[in-house]
């Protein structure tokens, strides 16, 4: 092999070690990025809250069934949410925090969600004839851990990202600080699982 030849090659291999190099650094740092942002964007909305002017104070509890989808399969574990809000002129800044009660299975691993929590603004309805409806959109951190056969996946993971709720409820007569409430809401959403759950519970309003 000549000179040239010696430098030309010299040369290439040094760009591919550099390839190689970058490649884990931009991986790292993305990831990096992606944790900052989970971390950012719930002190955010916190911080946001504290400037409202809160003129009522809520707190409520819903039974809740989750629906985890995984390759067009489902597991349904149950949970139970604990909700603490605070709202002024149709608007809400609400705390959630989700333990799951049971487990349920796909394919013989037991999905196992264990707990999730959750900062949300909440655009409230006008009430009428005791009826309202809620629109809520956040920011929820999931955990989830999933067991099985040696030969199948086992393991914990996090959830994190964007998040969204519809609910409706009802004033209970004669007990206008309470309400009835059916809610759905998506937990976390992308190209491989979705955790989604609809819910039934009671919120008392101070």
């Amino acid at each position: 092999m000549g000179i040239m030849d010696l430098t030309t090659f010299t040369s290439h291999l040094y760009g591919y070690c550099l390839q190689l190099m970058n490649k884990p650094l931009k991986q790292a740092t993305n990831k990096n990025i992606t944790n900052a942002f989970g971390k950012i964007l719930p002190i955010s909305l916190f911080v946001l809250s504290t400037q409202c002017l809160a003129d009522t104070t809520y707190i409520g509890i819903d039974y809740a069934l989750n629906d985890i989808e995984l390759s067009s399969e489902n597991a349904t574990p149950s949970a139970t949410a604990l909700r603490v809000g605070v709202s002024n002129n149709n608007m809400a800044f609400e705390a959630q925090y989700l333990i799951g009660n049971n487990t349920d299975n796909i394919y013989r691993m037991e999905f196992d969600l264990k707990q999730s929590t959750a900062l949300y603004f909440v655009m409230q309805s006008d009430i009428r004839e005791g009826f309202g409806l809620d629109v809520s959109v956040g920011y929820a951190m999931t955990e989830m851990s999933v067991s099985g056969p040696e030969e199948t996946y086992n393991g914990k993971d996090h959830y994190n990202g964007f998040s969204w709720g519809a609910a409706i409820h009802q004033q209970i007569p004669y007990f206008k600080q309470a309400n009835i409430r059916l809610g759905y809401q998506s937990l976390y959403k992308d190209s491989d699982i979705e955790i989604t759950n609809i819910s039934l519970g009671f919120t008392l309003y101070f």
